[in-house]
């Protein structure tokens, strides 16, 4: 197990395979282990695939303090940096796009291509915490929302019918070391906090913006298929593409696909 010690915390982090570096990001709150379940498989083939848990996730360490999207960005650099991974392909999904907006912005030189999954540059309405998703947790119970929430937007009613055992296989892995939810919460704010709106412009690197044509639910003010739109037209150059019958969770739904796009991009490009 590799750890990454920073002034404040400690990162858990892995590599896999030789290459180019791609480094993966993780939607909110979640640790790098999701990535084993498709991702580090197809890529480490040709790539050093980098993985890490986010503060506050998974086996990092968990400082109670103000987290942000700035915060995470900084650590991921410090990790590149630790690593030698220079120009790195970026993958981000959900609030990990957000982040990796942020270390094409303020790390310019550590980023060869970005992949913005399914997330946007800001919530214009909803600072703080959704009023939406506390009512729900509160509700339902913390692990019961994060499990009850992960289908609801990550997959279709149709493929939720057809294949319980793949959703099944999903959540046990992203159930398996969920965060305390203090972290959450911690995540959520810095999550709904991010602004990258006014500075979209200043992304030069290629960029891929990928997003399910059904990603539209709602948790605060704006859904990923409009934030997609956003962004795309708020980025110089970048490319659009659609999933057609997919919601958030294409990735583990149909990494075939996924997989696909991610490569004729960084072929392209």
């Amino acid at each position: 197990m590799s750890f990454l010690q920073l002034k404040d915390t400690e990162l858990y982090y892995e590599v896999h395979g030789r290459g180019q570096p791609i480094v993966f990001l993780s939607e909110t709150a979640c640790d790098g282990e999701v990535w084993k379940i498709h991702q580090v498989e197809e890529f480490s083939r040709d790539h050093q695939v980098i993985l890490h848990d986010y503060r506050g996730t998974g086996r990092s360490g968990k400082p109670s303090i103000d987290y942000s999207t700035k915060m995470f960005c900084d650590d991921a650099a410090a990790l590149i940096d630790h690593l030698g991974a220079k120009k790195a392909i970026v993958i981000g999904h959900s609030m990990g796009g957000r982040i990796a907006q942020l270390l094409a912005l303020e790390y310019p030189d550590k980023v060869d291509k970005l992949v913005l999954a399914s997330t946007g540059a800001a919530f214009p309405a909803t600072k703080g915490l959704p009023l939406k998703i506390c009512q729900e947790m509160i509700e339902w119970g913390y692990e019961k929302y994060v499990r009850d929430h992960s289908i609801l937007v990550g997959f279709t009613d149709e493929f939720t019918k057809q294949y319980p055992e793949r959703v099944e296989k999903y959540l046990q892995v992203r159930m398996a070391n969920l965060c305390p939810v203090e972290f959450y919460l911690r995540h959520l704010i810095a999550r709904q906090s991010h602004d990258t709106t006014g500075r979209l412009k200043d992304i030069r690197v290629p960029t891929l913006i990928l997003v399910g044509e059904d990603d539209r639910n709602v948790t605060s003010d704006i859904n990923h298929r409009s934030s997609s739109e956003i962004l795309a037209q708020g980025i110089p150059n970048s490319k659009l593409v659609v999933l057609s019958g997919e919601r958030h969770s294409y990735f583990f739904v149909n990494p075939a696909a996924a997989h696909r796009t991610i490569r004729e991009f960084i072929k392209s490009s």
